[in-house]
């Protein structure tokens, strides 16, 4: 299925990408939901799927996990059933990633899918990402409140991060097709009206103090240890032992140039391609002939330098002549591509990607 967002991209990303709510109605025209109700609670008696179920009754927040048994769901409390990265479990469910290909491929998370009953919901909370909220099946109302931070008061409960005090501001009713994004940090609510799935598509950012260490690190191990600060110029001023804005200043400036002159920007490639690191106990991928695709658990990420790409994925790296580009970008993209390339540079990524257990057959 070829799923994308029918709505003006450009003017999101202008006005409200990271900045502020938008409701999309029928973002997804005539959409019907790839999973029913069923299919999730069975993936959510598997061991290896994290599964939530989180209730209410006269006011008291529950939250259990999974996996379930089918006696767990024959309850008469308002409940809703959380299954994470269904994208990685289901094809049909990872063809939803696509509906957003405007954003950047690594910013891209996972699809959470919740099943709920008529009043059921997982109360006031916020996220420290951006979600598109996709009905899927039935209605749900959702009431957004004020932005949040750390300090924002919660209730007192060891597993949920609810809010202790919530004021809607704005209310949608969403339908099977409609999106409603909700930026990072927005207090948001959702109550399902019936019984109702809606699709979560998160995409997370890096952390600044990820990006900070990792470029720092890399541009130290391409400075020479015997470069020394140079003050030549600075106005000694201050007092006997005191360090001025001036020599700070100065060092800051040293430090900023040293930064510009060897950055190359691999850095930013190798931590947005984290996703799926390598795991000894991860059983080994026979690709049958036939196309192939990257795993939907995997996140692979390039960087052009002059004439070569520098590949990153699940850490490892491959250093290969930029004419392999198009393959590489079809294959980030979730496209299916022939395990036998026309060129040689894309011969190589295949037989990288498929050394490293990266590649599936296209079902």
């Amino acid at each position: 299925m070829n799923y994308r967002f029918q709505f003006d991209e450009a003017s999101f990303l202008a006005h409200h990408w990271q900045r502020t709510p938008l409701l999309i109605k029928q973002a997804l025209p005539g959409f019907k939901s790839p999973l029913a109700p069923d299919e999730l609670a069975g993936l959510s008696m598997e061991a290896e799927v994290q599964s939530r179920i989180i209730s209410v009754r006269d006011q008291q927040w529950r939250l259990e996990t999974g996996p379930f048994t089918a006696q767990d769901f024959q309850r008469n409390d308002e409940w809703t059933l959380l299954v994470q990265q269904v994208d990685q479990l289901l094809p049909k469910v990872e063809a939803l990633k696509r509906c957003a290909r405007f954003l950047p491929t690594w910013r891209f998370d996972d699809i959470m899918v919740s099943y709920a009953v008529d009043g059921g919901g997982v109360g006031p909370h916020f996220d420290r990402y951006d979600v598109f909220l996709l009905q899927g099946l039935g209605t749900r109302r959702w009431y957004l409140g004020d932005f949040c931070d750390d300090k924002t008061p919660r209730l007192e409960h060891e597993s949920l991060h609810l809010l202790q005090s919530f004021s809607a501001q704005q209310e949608y009713l969403l339908e099977p097709g409609d999106v409603l994004y909700v930026p990072p940090g927005l207090a948001h609510w959702g109550v399902a009206e019936g019984e109702c799935m809606t699709y979560s598509l998160g995409f997370r950012a890096p952390r600044i103090h990820d990006l900070l260490a990792r470029m720092t690190d890399a541009v130290i191990d391409r400075l020479a240890p015997d470069v020394l600060l140079e003050d030549a110029g600075v106005a000694h001023d201050g007092a006997a032992g005191e360090v001025t804005q001036a020599h700070i200043a100065n060092a800051k400036a040293a430090v900023i140039n040293a930064i510009n002159a060897l950055d190359d920007g691999y850095w930013l490639a190798e931590v947005t391609s984290q996703t799926g690191a390598l795991d000894a106990s991860d059983p080994t991928i026979i690709l049958l002939p036939g196309d192939v695709r990257l795993r939907p658990d995997r996140s692979m990420t390039w960087i052009r330098h002059d004439h070569q790409l520098a590949l990153y994925i699940a850490d490892e790296s491959l250093l290969v002549s930029y004419e392999a580009h198009a393959l590489t970008a079809a294959l980030c993209a979730g496209e299916a591509v022939s395990q036998q390339p026309t060129s040689a540079p894309e011969q190589q990524v295949i037989d990288f990607l498929s050394a490293g257990n990266h590649l599936v057959n296209d079902d």
